[in-house]
């Protein structure tokens, strides 16, 4: 397996290459000036420009909005005749994306950075999340101080405060682009302590009601020489550890909370979306996946619950957290996507049904236990699961020592097994 605490791996025979990415038509003197200061830091600058009204002479560009647009799908000219700043924006994002994307692909990017107002912060972020974890991400914005994590997601991006707006050179621009160039130059040189001997790296999926087998998990999968990482299944926990893995961060997944898939079905505030549960399985590696958690969706204090929903059975798990149980017909459905999720897998998969309860409170003599429901789950999901998929079962609830141990073991195997067949 690769080692997980190692960035990767980088260039030493050239300067390492940073990304400037920003509106050169009408921002010029500012990209200017933190062009140079990079130079300073002794990198190579790649210059994209996203502005649709022009260019510069000031300092050499890699790559003119022209070529942007027309990786976004649309010719310069079109988007000029158009007037519509908002598909502009749009469309120089998408293309600024895959011409990062492909850098990064061909080995030709150590870092990226950013500068603009609204429409240049819009365009920049985008550009930026079609890069890997690891690989530093610096914005210089007017938007800094404001909410951009709807734009910014599950990505590793620095956010620095313009102060004033990013219309031509100031003494306090001069400082924080001068600042910021050495900040993305040091995130670059970085050298990374930690344990370089693990085996490798592991993601789990953890919940206030799964938190005690998590902790067991995480414990027995060190103590073998893993790297492991915790991800609160809260919704942007999910997408993140989705993402990451997409990304090759990890080399096996212990998904052990998998209640935002109930989310999602019923329009709680944990949904990760509708790619929950691939990434694993897209990417081939070793998964063992627990419907943990699945007996609730998630909403937030008792008076934002739908009023369809009211009359369910409802747990208030903190005065802005109240739970609901999911039903027969609810988990025949949540089963079937389970099971038709996990068929895609291109690796290993192993589930665990915990008979004892699918969280802490679904155990006997909680307000949750319901083991007639429980039935329906698994059974929806043996009916829609290819033989492939090995199922067992635990005689415990989720959230015990107990059970922590069976799934870790499961894990385990499963990656040994993978080790002799490559």
């Amino acid at each position: 397996m690769k080692n997980p605490s190692k960035k990767p791996k980088r260039r030493t025979t050239i300067a390492p290459r940073v990304v400037m990415i920003g509106c050169f038509d009408t921002k010029a003197e500012d990209f200017e000036y933190l062009y140079q200061s990079l130079l300073s830091n002794g990198v190579e600058v790649i210059a994209v420009n996203t502005g649709v009204l022009g260019t510069t002479q000031l300092f050499p560009v890699t790559f003119e909005a022209e070529q942007v647009a027309m990786a976004g799908g649309q010719k310069l000219s079109v988007l000029r005749e158009k007037k519509d700043r908002g598909h502009a924006l749009e469309v120089m994002g998408k293309g600024a994306s895959k011409i990062v994307a492909d850098l990064e692909q061909n080995d030709k990017v150590d870092g990226i950075i950013g500068m603009g107002g609204g429409g240049g912060t819009f365009v920049a972020i985008k550009a930026m999340c079609a890069l890997s974890f690891g690989i530093p991400k610096l914005c210089l914005s007017t938007l800094a101080t404001k909410d951009l994590s709807g734009k910014i997601g599950d990505k590793d991006i620095t956010l620095v405060p313009t102060i004033v707006d990013v219309a031509g050179l100031n003494h306090m621009s001069r400082v924080l682009m001068s600042q910021s160039a050495g900040a993305i130059c040091g995130m670059i040189s970085a050298k990374i302590r930690g344990n370089t001997d693990v085996k490798g790296s592991v993601a789990i999926s953890v919940f206030g009601n799964t938190s005690i087998s998590a902790d067991r998990c995480s414990k027995l999968l060190k103590s073998e020489g893993y790297d492991v990482l915790s991800f609160h299944a809260v919704g942007t926990g999910g997408m993140t550890m989705e993402s990451l893995i997409s990304d090759g961060v990890f080399d096996a997944v212990l998904d052990l909370t998998t209640t935002e898939l109930a989310d999602d079905l019923c329009g709680g505030i944990c949904s990760a979306g509708p790619s929950r549960l691939t990434a694993a399985g897209a990417s081939g590696l070793p998964q063992v996946v627990v419907p943990g958690c699945l007996d609730m969706v998630n909403f937030g204090s008792l008076d934002s619950v739908p009023e369809k929903y009211r009359r369910r059975k409802l747990f208030s798990w903190a005065p802005d957290v109240t739970l609901m149980r999911t039903n027969k017909e609810e988990n025949r459905i949540l089963g079937k996507r389970m099971a038709e999720k996990l068929n895609a897998a291109k690796g290993p998969v192993c589930l665990v049904f915990p008979l004892g309860g699918l969280s802490k409170i679904g155990g006997e003599g909680e307000i949750f236990h319901d083991p007639e429901t429980d039935r329906v789950l698994f059974e929806a999901i043996r009916k829609n699961v290819v033989r492939a998929i090995k199922i067992i079962e635990v005689e415990a609830n989720i959230n015990t020592p107990y059970f922590g141990d069976k799934v870790s073991k499961e894990l385990l195997t499963l990656i040994e097994q993978r080790k002799t067949t490559q």
